[in-house]
């Protein structure tokens, strides 16, 4: 079986996560090729990690002098299936559809209707035609169930859905490059024997909603002053998020650690790991937590209730919610037991249920489902 992934190749975070964990996996199983438009970190990862990669490169995200090449490659291919990854791939495969001879399968890894929250224009522009794109397709894969019922509920045919949890490569578990101290003075950040440092990591993005942690620091800060927090990612929103704190009064207990090339230095360095998002797929950022036994505050949207149960390996809060989210920790904050067993809890969970080899194995079996149905067809 011979499959081409296809997506921009600039993705950062959990979508390059999902994409070169699956794809290192895949290696040996069947004959997985990459091929990106940029020469961004996936495509860079790939190379590193020996995938047979291609860089197709587009002057601009809606480029289509590459489709005549992208034709000539999957034409010349051999390829048995596409599998896409995002909304640029997904619209430049679309427009190939009728030209394409074989399934066409993309990957949901967020809610497309959120994509772009925050630019008018994106929001008009990209998100719509990638939804126009989306309905091209012949086969879905979601991250979380949650995500499988949302594209029910948008009209998506139920029995060309599947879903598949993400998945981490276990072998990579505490590897961080830096000692937490050596971390922590290379992000500015000075904490005494009584301070604990809570931390969240994501795009700096409407979506994430780190407002709304920033919103809970003083009632934290009210019982635990030594309270430090760290904000790590970057985005349209820093300059928001640094006034905001400001504003509360919290700016020399926020620190803003801006993009961490090597995550495991962030999850290292935190004690208390929180997700304030307003919306989610099934994320990375909490499973690579996991693996460092960390105690987690997450909202309960997307697939995150499905990782999540409240109270046994984390807790759950409401989206938007700033106060709950301060009760949870002050919980946390005031309780190294349950620190430490929410932590073990966590990372048990996620050890057994949610590692590359099993993400792996799930595609394999959704391919060999589709090109059965597609061989009974014809």
């Amino acid at each position: 079986m011979k499959v081409l992934h296809v997506t921009s190749g600039g993705d950062t975070g959990g979508g390059k996560s999902h994409i070169l964990g699956l794809l290192s996996a895949l290696q040996g199983k069947i004959d997985a090729h990459i091929l990106c438009f940029l020469p961004g970190p996936v495509y860079q990862g790939a190379m590193e990690r020996g995938i047979p990669a291609r860089l197709l490169p587009q002057e601009r995200r809606y480029d289509l002098s590459v489709l005549k090449e992208l034709r000539r490659v999957i034409g010349a291919g051999g390829y048995d299936l596409i599998h896409s990854h995002g909304s640029r791939s997904n619209f430049l495969l679309a427009l190939l559809k009728r030209r394409l001879h074989v399934p066409l399968v993309t990957t949901i890894h967020s809610d497309y209707e959120l994509d772009f929250l925050g630019n008018i224009y994106k929001q008009l522009v990209y998100k719509n035609l990638n939804k126009l794109a989306l309905r091209s397709f012949d086969y879905y894969i979601a991250v979380s169930g949650n995500f499988r019922d949302m594209l029910i509920s948008r009209g998506f045919p139920a029995g060309r859905l599947f879903t598949v949890y993400n998945g981490l490569d276990l072998s990579q578990v505490g590897r961080p490059t830096l000692g937490r101290d050596a971390f922590l003075k290379e992000m500015g950040v000075e904490l005494n024997s009584r301070s604990l440092l809570v931390g969240t990591m994501g795009r700096l993005h409407p979506v994430k909603g780190q407002g709304v942690l920033l919103k809970a620091i003083p009632r934290v800060l009210a019982d635990f002053p030594q309270t430090h927090f760290l904000i790590a990612g970057d985005g349209s929103e820093h300059k928001n998020l640094v006034q905001q704190a400001q504003r509360l009064g919290v700016g020399a207990q926020v620190h803003f650690a801006g993009y961490v090339q090597e995550a495991g230095n962030y999850f290292n360095a935190v004690d208390i790991n929180v997700l304030p998002s307003k919306s989610e797929s099934f994320p990375y950022v909490l499973l690579e937590g996991a693996l460092y036994r960390l105690p987690t505050v997450a909202s309960a949207v997307g697939g995150i209730p499905e990782l999540i149960v409240d109270g046994e390996n984390g807790f759950l809060v409401a989206p938007g919610d700033s106060g709950e989210l301060a009760q949870r920790l002050l919980c946390l904050l005031g309780d190294g037991e349950l620190r430490r067993r929410l932590g073990e809890n966590f990372f048990a969970h996620v050890r057994d249920n949610f590692s590359t080899v099993k993400l792996a194995a799930d595609h394999v079996s959704i391919y060999e489902e589709i090109l059965a149905e597609v061989t009974k067809g014809r």
